[in-house]
């Protein structure tokens, strides 16, 4: 006899997909009426039709059904056999894309490592920025692995100080030549953690070495300077006890949905200077007894960083 479908939670379709990063936690989620029989897999990875999952401790298949999308990180409800539903989240990490709108890219998060890149493709304070400030919002702990350490440009250090100004851990690597990974493999062993960034920063190759893994690593274009995309679905791994998650590599991060007076959480470096701004619901844009504008024109802020704060309030509030 043919298995039925679980009815559709009532109300709106869950697969619609959310306007807001902040709303994608919710995406999708259905708890089936007999979930108290049914057992809770760990989702690696999703292949459509198909999920990867770890169920009792070992790697399996588990048919998708179809009015319910999971992504790695999910817990989800089966019989075994078929995904029966997804349990409520923990964080996420979402993002935003003009060809594909919001997406929810990885779940129950205990932190993001945004790997960056020494040389090429070359560091992008802005992209950074926008991380950052989503991860503020949501709670999510954030840091930042400086990868190609050996073939660091000049100045790149100097660059990345005014992050570790603002409480950021950052991790300088080399993948190629293997050095640093002993601390940042301590600091993946905190938790599950998504491992994140622009195309050709050295995700792949770093999870290669730290997890004795075979995943394709691609070249750097000689015109563009900028990476080719080789991970091509997000995708788990144990270490330990945690999960980390590799993720394609993307060109921007849109911050759709975003408030625009909560884009300062994103800047903690400006709270003591904010504190002393003649008026209390101050944007730091230059208003009249402003002391953030004022801490950057005198250098005690990174200039780039209060550019960026103001690039981005702007784009928001449009």
């Amino acid at each position: 006899m043919p298995r039925k479908h679980p009815k559709r939670p009532p109300g709106k379709s869950r697969r619609r997909r959310p306007d807001s990063l902040l709303k994608a936690t919710e995406w999708g989620i259905y708890e089936p009426p007999n979930k108290d029989s049914l057992r809770v897999a760990r989702v690696l990875v999703n292949f459509g039709v198909e999920s990867g999952v770890l169920l009792d401790g070992e790697e399996r298949r588990l048919a998708n059904r179809r009015h319910i999308p999971v992504v790695a990180g999910d817990y989800v409800y089966t019989d075994g056999e078929v995904v029966e539903g997804v349990k409520p989240r923990g964080k996420v990490l979402a993002r935003y894309a003009e060809e594909a709108g919001v997406r929810l890219v990885a779940s129950n998060l205990d932190q993001v490592g945004v790997v960056c890149s020494a040389s090429l493709p070359p560091l992008q304070e802005g992209f950074l920025d926008r991380y950052l400030v989503y991860c503020r919002i949501v709670e999510l702990p954030l840091f930042i692995v400086l990868n190609k350490m050996d073939e660091a440009r000049e100045g790149v250090l100097g660059r990345v100080q005014a992050y570790r100004d603002a409480g950021v851990d950052i991790y300088t690597t080399s993948a190629l030549e293997e050095t640093g990974l002993d601390a940042l493999e301590q600091r993946l062993r905190r938790g599950d953690t998504i491992l994140s960034g622009l195309s050709g920063a050295g995700k792949s190759t770093l999870l290669n070495a730290l997890l004795d893994l075979d995943l394709p690593v691609g070249e750097i274009s000689t015109a563009t300077g900028k990476g080719r995309h080789t991970t091509t679905a997000v995708e788990a791994f144990p270490l330990g006890d945690h999960l980390v998650i590799d993720s394609p590599g993307i060109k921007l991060f849109g911050l759709v949905g975003v408030p625009p007076e909560d884009v300062v959480k994103g800047f903690p470096e400006f709270e003591p200077w904010a504190e002393e701004c003649h008026f209390g619901d101050c944007r730091h844009l230059g208003e009249d007894g402003c002391a953030v504008r004022a801490a950057a024109d005198e250098g005690h802020i990174a200039r780039l960083r209060y550019e960026n704060y103001c690039s981005l309030l702007a784009s928001l509030s449009k």
